[in-house]
């Protein structure tokens, strides 16, 4: 069984890879990245028959073409895209010439190819400012950011495609964090909330919270946190029952059913590192981040009851 992971050298790419051979020693997963991290290269020392890499952009679809032309693909999972939200704010062209390109490229060589199961790798940032919570798959769209807004047109070309023979799979997820065996979040700049955390306490440097004055019990801003490998069996489960023909055309949330705030997991963090924390450490209250919406938080019924997904672990387990 081959399995295309775009996007595939990243953090949740690297991930769900290896996930996936450690679970299926059969499966060739064929990674494409326009990087090549740390993460891929700890791939092929693992897995040296498994892993086949190319280092392209997909917005080049001569390139990508030669990927599905060298290979017979089953299933694809589509990670690829620039992340970033405060970014993606300043950089909208770049946010919208890649995420929006590189999927519709991707779409059409699955067309052409006939190769119909798809995973997609949303975001729960697609909800925008939260009407009610904890959010549901039919709460409104509403994308706010750049990356968001990106994200919600990658849905609409999938949904189109669908009518073209393409099963879908679309995964929002909240916020991953955590590591596998010591694959984890490998990002340059590094923004996101506890990595940042656990190494300035490590190393003794100022962590800024980005704003204090959200309308939430304490006022910085909530979000529910997966732990990557709960997400990398979510991907796994959708594969599963998207190759058994089980299921097609679904869309889940893929989170805890439990928020906690920037503040929550500092204090928590520091009374877990209890003694190993830098005595320079100390965190001060910066401006927002443009982009940032104030609460996130999961209802992920819908992925247990039809996938049979059930987190194991806890933001004690992350941090």
């Amino acid at each position: 069984m081959n399995i295309l992971l775009t996007g595939g050298a990243g953090y949740i790419g690297a991930c769900t890879s290896l996930f996936i051979l450690k679970l299926n020693p059969n499966f060739k997963c064929i990674i494409i990245d326009k990087e090549e991290t740390q993460n891929i290269k700890k791939l092929q020392i693992l897995f040296p028959n498994n892993i086949k890499f190319y280092k392209i952009d997909m917005c080049r679809m001569d390139l990508l073409e030669t990927v599905f032309n060298d290979t017979k693909v089953d299933g694809v999972i589509h990670f690829a895209a620039y992340t970033i939200v405060s970014e993606s704010e300043k950089e909208t062209y770049k946010y919208f010439h890649n995420n929006i390109n590189s999927t519709l490229n991707l779409l059409e060589l699955m067309k052409k190819y006939a190769v119909s199961n798809l995973i997609f790798s949303s975001s729960a940032s697609v909800y925008g400012v939260a009407e009610y919570l904890p959010i549901d798959e039919d709460h409104p769209l509403k994308p706010v950011s750049t990356y968001a807004i990106s994200k919600k047109i990658c849905e609409d070309l999938i949904l189109k495609y669908s009518e073209r023979g393409i099963n879908y799979v679309i995964l929002r997820y909240f916020n991953p964090a955590g590591a596998i065996d010591g694959i984890g979040e490998e990002h340059n700049p590094e923004t996101h909330l506890i990595p940042l955390l656990i190494r300035s306490m490590l190393e003794g440097n100022i962590f800024k919270i980005f704003g204090n004055d959200f309308p939430t019990p304490d006022g910085t801003c909530i979000r529910d946190f997966i732990h990557i490998e709960d997400l990398a069996n979510a991907h796994f489960l959708s594969l599963r029952k998207l190759l058994g023909e089980e299921i097609k055309n679904e869309i889940f949330n893929v989170g805890i059913n439990n928020g906690y705030s920037v503040m929550e997991v500092v204090l928590k963090a520091i009374e877990m590192f209890k003694g190993k924390v830098n005595k320079n450490f100390r965190y001060i209250i910066d401006s927002r981040r443009e982009g940032d919406v104030p609460a996130l938080v999961a209802k992920a019924n819908k992925i247990k009851n039809k996938l049979g997904f059930y987190p194991k672990y806890t933001i004690e387990d992350i941090l």
